[in-house]
């Protein structure tokens, strides 16, 4: 039975000017200026200011004169940075490219070479096949014989290595390259592969029936220089550049100076041609799109400006608020939270979080992301004092470069030397710090003696 029924809800439904206001606040540099150029194009009311006349009056909206004094960069110097930043860019060769550039100049019959493609086209990132053999003969519709002749070409090519099936043989396969075939590194590979993995050389000693000291040798001469993943030195992915949003610096009064990049942004007006056309007696359908263009453009420009002055303050705050950081460097950094911030300055904590995400702040210990100036940290022992993760990690790497390479430091031993600086410390928490720093657990960095 069909009937008609009456509801009442609350939503919460985002504007869309809200919705790009937020994302005007959380884009990058790189992004901010990608969706500008955008804009540009779907708006005509909108235009860029040429930097040689970044000075001329932008339109009459609020805090006009002060966008004009921020935002007026010179042309020549930001068009330095950014063919600076395009010679950096190399043209990268895939791998697959690198290959098939090889098998041009074999002389291979059509069938053959078609296959030795299709092998190459097969390779993953690391120039390994996924694939097994009965796989690709299926695949291709080639006996085995044909398919291991094809595959004997693609693992002739450069780099050595390449067409594998794994890394063991892989690295045999480099090894064979370099003459070493009857190698005690060929040995090892071939026999203890699990072995070394688990760096038990001992194990590995007594099954290849050679000294300890050999062993070590064939690994650091032999072993260590084999590249485990040949494919990988070939581009897959482009390198992301990186563009401090905010640069924090003393001045020569040894004053500390926040400054915004402005260079990536491009300047924004509403052109003048358009209010003038306003003026004049045009359509009513024309009138009215052209007053919502210019109040989307208008509140475009007004996004953009609110996103760098709320960027600023946030700097600002971080500089006083890890003022020890910035005078003597990242053993001093402080925990911070991003609530202490948003209280502060009396915005949202999700607007500080959005406003800190994907950016980066200049200093003078290197280029930092925002987010690494907010760590929880944890308490000294019977004190207020509270010392930052950053500054748990960067005093763990210290243990453990001048740790006894014989006997290193166990996640547990490293609790126990916190313990006695007054930091309690769970030796969990430990193990999660060594792997963000990428060190290997005790028993992989363990390096034995062979007297």
């Amino acid at each position: 039975m069909i009937h008609l029924e009456q509801s009442q809800t609350q939503s919460q439904v985002l504007a869309p000017q809200l919705r790009q206001s937020l994302k005007i606040l959380q884009a990058s540099a790189m992004d901010l200026k990608a969706f500008v150029q955008e804009e540009l194009t779907n708006n005509p009311t909108l235009e860029e200011i040429p930097g040689s006349s970044s000075k001329e009056s932008t339109d009459s909206i609020a805090n006009e004169a002060e966008w004009n004094s921020n935002y007026a960069n010179d042309a020549s110097e930001a068009s330095q940075r950014h063919d600076f930043l395009l010679n950096l860019l190399q043209n990268e060769v895939s791998l697959q490219s690198h290959l098939q550039e090889q098998v041009g100049c074999l002389d291979l019959t059509k069938k053959l070479k078609e296959l030795v493609l299709f092998i190459i086209g097969s390779l993953n990132q690391k120039g390994f096949l996924d694939s097994s053999i009965d796989e690709l003969m299926r695949q291709t519709g080639c006996d085995y014989d044909t398919l291991m002749h094809a595959l004997s070409i693609v693992q002739q090519l450069d780099p050595v290595g390449v067409g594998c099936f794994d890394i063991p043989s892989s690295l045999m396969a480099q090894l064979t390259y370099q003459q070493k075939g009857n190698s005690l590194a060929f040995k090892i590979i071939s026999q203890c592969y699990p072995l070394l993995l688990h760096n038990k050389l001992n194990d590995i000693a007594r099954a290849c029936s050679a000294s300890l000291k050999d062993v070590q040798a064939a690994i650091r001469n032999d072993i260590a220089p084999l590249n485990p993943a040949p494919g990988s030195a070939y581009a897959h992915h482009p390198s992301p550049i990186i563009i401090p949003d905010v640069k924090i610096y003393k001045n020569p009064s040894n004053e500390w100076i926040v400054e915004l990049n402005h260079t990536y942004i491009p300047q924004l007006r509403i052109g003048s041609n358009y209010k003038d056309l306003l003026a004049q007696n045009i359509d009513a359908n024309d009138r009215r799109y052209l007053q919502i263009k210019m109040r989307s453009g208008r509140f475009l420009i007004q996004a953009i400006l609110q996103r760098q002055k709320t960027i600023e303050r946030i700097s600002q705050a971080i500089l006083q608020y890890q003022q020890d950081f910035f005078n003597h460097g990242v053993a001093y950094l402080k925990p911070l939270t991003l609530q202490t911030v948003a209280e502060f300055l009396n915005l949202h904590e999700t607007t500080i979080s959005r406003a800190t995400a994907n950016k980066y702040v200049d200093t003078p210990f290197g280029v930092f992301r925002f987010k690494y100036f907010f760590t929880k940290g944890l308490a000294r022992h019977n004190t207020d004092e509270r010392i930052s993760n950053a500054v748990i990690k960067q005093e763990m790497r210290k243990l453990i470069d001048h740790e006894d390479k014989q006997h290193p430091l166990s996640d547990q031993a490293m609790v126990e030397l916190f313990k006695n600086k007054q930091i309690q410390i769970a030796r969990r928490t430990i193990t999660k710090y060594r792997k963000q720093l990428g060190i290997l657990p005790v028993h992989m960095r363990r390096q034995y003696s062979a007297y």
